[in-house]
Parts: C-alpha cells; structure tokens; sequence
C-alpha cells in the first residue's frame, strides 16, 4: 500500500483501490486535481484496515478479476463503514453481479470513465449524504418513541438474491415460516396492483410470477407500514390509504422506467422507492398525532406543499426522516436519492433517468392522497426538472401510463 496525501486541508478523505492500470490512473488524476486526502490501496485484502485507520467517506472501488468476490468484500465493507460514499469501477458483469453492485454501491461507473466523471458522481452523493445526515434530521428521527426493525424474512431473503443458486421453493419456505407475512404477500399479489388474471393460492406461484426480488420488497413494505398502525390518537388520514396509494406510485414508477427503457434494476429499485417514498409521514404522524395534525391543518389553510409546512414548523420533512431511517438499514442508495427528493427532484444534481425520475412523476400524476383538512399529501410536477434532464417529451407517453394505473386501483 502506499499513500499520496494532497498538500491542501479538505474534510474529504477518499481511499482508492488502484488495482489495474484503469484505476491507477484515476486514483492518480484525483489526487492532483482535488484537495481531498487520498489513500492508495494496491491489495483489496488491505482495505479493512485501511478504511479503520483513515476514516474515509470516500471509497473508489474497482471490482477486478473476480467480480463476485469484490463484492463479497464490499459487501463488509456496508455493514462496517456504512457512512462511506462507495462507487465501483466494472467492466462487463453477469445479472447477478449487477443487481449486487447496484444494491451496495452509490454509483456504478465504467473502468474506462474520465476523473471528471467520477468527481462528479463523488460529489453528488457527497451532496445526498450531507442532506440526509443534517443534526436536525438525526436527532428528529433518533428521538422517536419507537424504531421499527427490518424482519428477519426480509434479512433473510436479502442473502437468498446474492446467490444464483435459491429456488423458488426455497424462497417460499422462508416466507411461510412467518404466517403473518405471508397471508400479507399473498393479498397483494392477489390484489388489483398485479392485475393477474387468475388468483394465486400458493407463495411458491407468487415467487415464480413476481420474482425474488419485488417479493422481499413488498415483505419490507408490508413490514415497515404495520410497525405504524393507526390508532384512535390519528383520524386526519388514512393510513391505509397512504399504503395502498404508494403501491399504486410503486407500480406506475416502475412502468414508466420500463418505458423509458432503463434496465432491469432501475425498474426494480424504481417500485422499491415508490413502495416507500411516503412512509416517512406515517412516522411523522405517529411520533406527535396533535403537532402533526397541526401542521397538515396549516399546509391545508394555506394551500401549501406538506413538506414545505413539515419543515417550517417541526425543521424535518417527511421525505428527509423517511431517507434518514433507510438509510440507517443500508437500503440502495438510489432509493434513498428517490425518497429524499421525490418532492424536489431538481434539488438532486444527477442527470439522466433514475429511480427518482420515475417515482416523482408517479406522485404527481397519480391522485393525491388527501387528509381531511384538504392537505395534498402527493408532489407537485417539476417540469423545469424533465427539462433539465431531456426527459420532457416524454411526459404525455407517461400520463397515459398512469392513466391506466389510476384506472386499475379505482381511483376516484
């Protein structure tokens, strides 16, 4: 290992695998041009140690020769340092491996990528993480009465998707080992989102037809909204309906990435973020039913977005406390980037079509879920944001779509 430290003081510190002559040389170019502290790390079984001693919030991290055993390292590397911005450079990978990088990493960039390109995607979720991490937002969310946990199923089916060897069989023997959870999966399965066109009795079916994938979604979805059941202390709005409208974003999320061509996991981290993007009002409701009753009531009075009354008067937002706790369980961090901004996407610095993209604009084309004092509870269409990112024309392509999602769940 050897160590190349910038003569300028910066809070960033980076560690850099520079492994092949691709990384090599873009670990050197961001030493020279920023004044970040920069480690070099030359062996992957070092960077333990290495991110222990240097405390980095940077990790620049190839994944080279053996693809499946990086990401096993990287994988340690989450659950250890899970406040470090972690981007990986790949050449070509399997299905698997980019489902696994894209599940743990920032962003995924090609070995071949220019410094400023990488710079760029360092900078961004440098950008979110300083968001979500503001004192205010932790100590908001550290300060509730209760924390839910992640279910052991969802854990559980978490490790089943790193393997290419789980079947379906297996899959529903861990489901069925919780009651609970699985009478759950199979009423939404058979609900009007799925649209099937027969009802499905067994999990083992909903596996084969849904995949491993969005079913430890709706396991952590279903988890997440039943940690917060409504009590007589709230009557402003449904629950519920909070729940059964983020299924009807989620879905109409992932169709538009569908739509718009993006591949396979943007689609499935697309319906995960839209599953979740309101569950951090549910948490805001529960933490004080009268001051949040307060402030919906003046969002309502004043015809003001909810999140911009949320931060005037409690200094968090629904959408910041829902991405502090995803974070906190290491949840990708593009569904967090979609939680966090699906009110303000332009706040965001990424370009292109992401997550964020499909879920903001299912929010606000889909019909609001309102309380009772008459808050809209849903976004408002940034428009100047598809603009900005060259996705305006596509707009009417995607009324239609959610149009037909509208129809299905009978929205009125």
């Amino acid at each position: 290992m050897d160590a190349r430290v910038s003569p300028a003081v910066s809070n960033n510190q980076a560690v850099i695998c520079q492994i092949c002559p691709q990384s090599t040389k873009l670990g050197q170019a961001v030493a020279e041009i920023t004044d970040w502290h920069t480690t070099a790390v030359t062996q992957l079984d070092e960077l333990p140690g290495v991110l222990s001693a240097t405390d980095a919030n940077v990790l620049v991290f190839p994944l080279g020769d053996n693809p499946t055993h990086s990401l096993d390292l990287l994988q340690k590397v989450v659950e250890q340092h899970p406040g470090t911005v972690r981007v990986v450079l790949s050449g070509p990978l399997t299905p698997l491996q980019t489902a696994r990088a894209s599940e743990l990493a920032h962003h995924s960039l090609p070995l071949d990528c220019t410094p400023q390109e990488l710079l760029d995607d360092i900078y961004n979720s440098l950008h979110v993480h300083g968001l979500i991490n503001k004192p205010v937002i932790r100590d908001y969310v550290t300060s509730l009465k209760k924390l839910p946990v992640l279910p052991d199923v969802y854990e559980r089916l978490n490790s089943c998707l790193n393997s290419d060897r789980t079947n379906a069989r297996e899959i529903a023997k861990i489901i069925e080992q919780d009651p609970v959870v699985a009478a759950k999966i199979m009423q939404l399965v058979n609900s009007a989102y799925f649209g099937l066109s027969r009802e499905i009795s067994r999990i083992q079916e909903a596996v084969t037809i849904l995949g491993v994938r969005m079913i430890r979604d709706l396991v952590l979805s279903s988890h997440l909204f039943e940690s917060y059941p409504q009590t007589d202390d709230w009557k402003s709005f449904s629950f519920k309906q909070i729940h059964q409208r983020s299924m009807a974003v989620a879905k109409a999320a992932q169709h538009i990435a569908r739509a718009a061509k993006a591949d396979r996991h943007v689609q499935a981290q697309a319906f995960l973020a839209g599953l979740l993007h309101d569950f951090g009002v549910l948490v805001l409701a529960s933490h004080n039913p009268s001051e949040y009753h307060r402030v919906i009531s003046k969002a309502g009075l004043m015809e003001q977005p909810v999140y911009a009354i949320e931060k005037l008067e409690l200094g968090v937002t629904h959408a910041e406390a829902g991405a502090y706790l995803l974070a906190l369980w290491n949840l990708p961090p593009r569904v967090i980037e979609a939680v966090l901004f699906h009110h303000f996407p332009k706040a965001n610095n990424s370009s292109g079509f992401t997550p964020l993209t499909a879920v903001h604009v299912a929010d606000a084309l889909l019909p609001a879920a309102t309380s009772v004092v008459g808050c809209d509870m849903s976004s408002r269409l940034s428009v100047s944001y598809l603009e900005q990112i060259g996705m305006d024309k596509e707009l009417a392509r995607w009324q239609l779509i959610t149009a037909d999602y509208q129809n299905q769940v009978g929205f009125v």
